[in-house]
């Protein structure tokens, strides 16, 4: 099985599609999910929470490839901390963790069919960036032993995986079958004489 598409390294293409107002509407759209799941973010301690924005942020991904979704991942991430009230000052490192996170997801399921196995493989990417680059900012930001921090994100981001994984491929299962019904209707509506 083939993990990355073709069209997912056409960045210049995927730049021109950002252009045409259907995209310009549905990354509005993408930004604002992925604000809103942000205020359900179920958090355990300073340190450890289970955020759902990944979810808006796979989808923008899904429709328009890495560079929507790097694009969601950083106007998301930007906008949520000043809708919602923060205890910590903003910091430039987590936005750059969700442009990383978006433009991975991209290249895992820009125009794929989404299969449990290609599910898993976006949910990897996403332990894997919040093991290594958001331990390593929570670690400039405040200054906890790194083998402590990693340690403790390791265990919860372990069991993360299977829920991120089992979310991601029901969650885009049925986002690409709106998206399959949107574009029949769109093809039918097109064949109708004016």
């Amino acid at each position: 099985m083939q993990f990355c598409s073709k069209e997912a390294f056409r960045l210049r293409a995927q730049l021109q599609d950002m252009r045409n107002i259907q995209s310009i509407c549905l990354g509005g759209l993408f930004v604002a999910a992925y604000v809103v799941l942000s205020l359900f973010n179920i958090r355990f301690s300073e340190f450890l929470e289970f955020r759902l924005a990944f979810l808006a942020l796979s989808a923008a991904a899904f429709y328009g490839g890495p560079v929507m979704g790097m694009t969601v991942g950083i106007a998301g991430d930007v906008i949520s901390y000043f809708v919602m009230p923060q205890s910590a000052p903003f910091f430039p490192g987590f936005t750059l963790t969700y442009a990383v996170l978006g433009f991975l997801f991209g290249l895992i399921l820009y125009r794929s069919r989404i299969t449990p196995l290609r599910a898993f493989a976006a949910g990897l990417a996403e332990f894997f960036i919040s093991c290594t680059l958001t331990t390593f900012w929570l670690h400039l930001m405040y200054g906890m032993d790194w083998k402590y921090l990693l340690t403790i994100r390791i265990v919860k981001n372990a069991i993360s995986l299977g829920v991120y994984s089992v979310l991601l491929f029901v969650f885009l299962s049925a986002f690409s079958r709106i998206l399959a019904s949107g574009r029949m209707s769109e093809k039918a509506a097109g064949q109708v004489p004016r």
